[in-house]
């Protein structure tokens, strides 16, 4: 059986104001990406994770037809 789940996840992190004075750019000169590549180093203040979509497929055997056949929820997504 495949699963495919589909989630997103809201993180908040703090880093302390100086954080960036040992580099040798601005924090103004950064990306959001950028600024968030250092993210790990801070405090996580809160999380929160949101299940979005979960679907499934999987194959079964019938013994009627002697075939296998591919049962999904219907999500042409995959």
């Amino acid at each position: 059986m495949k699963l495919k789940v589909i989630e997103t996840k809201e993180t908040i992190w703090e880093l302390p104001d100086n954080y960036f004075d040992d580099y040798d750019y601005d924090e103004e000169q950064l990306s959001d990406d950028e600024i968030a590549s250092h993210y790990e180093e801070g405090k996580k203040l809160w999380e929160e994770t949101t299940e979005i979509d979960i679907s499934y497929r999987t194959t079964i055997y019938n013994p009627i037809s002697n075939q296998y056949e591919e049962v999904s929820d219907g999500n042409k997504s995959w």
